[in-house]
């Protein structure tokens, strides 16, 4: 339960630590806030610290393993106290799964129980939260952490399960072909580089930084010696640093994700799983699903439209531009509309705002579907490329 108000100046409503709420006056910014930039400050410099004190060239990986996690156990919980016990919990609970579950189980398993335990702490967070009172909440790092367990999950099973020419190119670069120690697997999960706000990177690029590998396996497919250099130069990472932005950076994780559970491993045309993972994902806030399904019915109409007229607008270019315009600026408009209830999460603020427009994206979508011609393009089935498929192709 969140502590009692104090009598004057801003709430210490946080469930973490509060010995930045001196701070957090002074600035006039909410603790959690607080909490959350300073632990992303202060694992910027310790990212500095680790690369140059804990090099790999001088450092075991079990040190660097090590340190990487009890830094970010100790983030976690500055940042969220007690709560972050669900991690924990998650983590564990998942590790004795991938070392007691035979492979061919192994991934059905994980997915199931960390995407339950995420899917139960959403719920959670509707009632004990009252739709996010805390603008940082344990939810976000328990999201990047069931990230991380699911896709390591299939990663064990294709390396381990599967047999190599039934995987995708992808897929076989990925596969993990040993199951990780119980020190990779919390070092992996809840390194301090990535507990709180990602990325969400794949474990055998993890391991590969870890042991300093990484920057000679991302340079085997371009001859570098060929190319004339004779070392191997590690790049800076302050580029990346300075241009790091985290909202661009979770959608390109999420989608990475789906990916991996999903578009990759699915005969039929993944839509309905991909709408299924996609909201469970996201959260239970009722406005979550506001936008999912005034999404798919605006999706389908536009792709009525789109079917049926776009062709007659292909005569010539100055129809083209008008077309261009007029479509741009339609989907800016219903990206407005659709997107507001995400903002929202509750039911009552949706439904106002949505009267107040008389729900005229809803109406005009459905008087679309309903009133133009179905007329479907012609889709080649989609066949995932595996190794085999490859070598086939260029064999024919």
């Amino acid at each position: 339960m969140a502590a009692e108000a104090p009598p004057a100046g801003l709430s210490p409503r946080t469930t973490g630590s509060t010995c930045l709420h001196p701070l957090s006056e002074l600035l006039r910014i909410p603790l959690d806030q607080v909490n959350f930039v300073a632990c992303q400050l202060f694992a910027l410099f310790a990212a500095f610290w680790f690369r140059i004190y804990l090099h790999p060239g001088k450092t075991s990986s079990e040190v660097r393993h090590a340190i990487a996690t009890i830094l970010g156990i100790y983030f976690v919980i500055f940042c969220f106290g007690w709560y972050s016990i669900h991690l924990f919990v998650l983590v564990l609970l998942c590790y004795g799964i991938m070392v007691t579950t035979s492979v061919s189980n192994i991934h059905r398993y994980t997915f199931f129980v960390a995407m339950g335990y995420l899917t139960i702490c959403h719920i959670s967070r509707i009632y004990i939260f009252h739709y996010g009172i805390l603008t940082t909440d344990f939810s976000g790092p328990l999201m990047i952490v069931t990230q991380k367990i699911t896709a390591l999950a299939f990663q064990v099973h294709d390396g381990l399960g599967r047999r190599a020419e039934d995987l995708s190119a992808e897929q076989h670069r990925l596969a993990v072909k040993v199951k990780p120690s119980l020190l990779e697997y919390l070092s992996y999960l809840l390194n301090f580089m990535s507990v709180i706000a990602g990325p969400c990177n794949n474990f055998k690029d993890y391991v590969a930084f870890i042991e300093g590998r990484h920057t000679h396996m991302k340079l085997l497919g371009v001859n570098w010696k060929q190319k004339g250099f004779h070392s191997l130069l590690e790049p800076s990472p302050n580029t990346a640093t300075s241009l790091k932005i985290y909202l661009e950076n979770w959608n390109i994780q999420t989608a990475a994700w789906l990916k991996c559970v999903c578009y990759e491993r699915t005969p039929w045309y993944p839509t309905v799983l991909t709408f299924v993972l996609s909201a469970l994902w996201h959260g239970v806030y009722p406005g979550y699903y506001f936008t999912f399904l005034t999404g798919v019915l605006v999706t389908l109409a536009a792709r009525a439209v789109r079917n049926n007229y776009r062709q007659h607008f292909h005569s010539s270019k100055a129809l083209k531009v008008v077309y261009d315009v007029v479509t741009w600026a339609t989907t800016q408009l219903a990206v407005s509309y659709i997107a507001a209830p995400f903002v929202m999460l509750a039911v009552e603020p949706t439904i106002s705002l949505y009267k107040s427009m008389y729900f005229y994206l809803h109406i005009i979508s459905l008087l679309v579907i309903l009133f133009l011609p179905i007329k479907p393009q012609a889709h080649a089935p989609r066949q995932p490329r595996t190794l085999n498929s490859v070598h086939k192709k260029k064999t024919d």
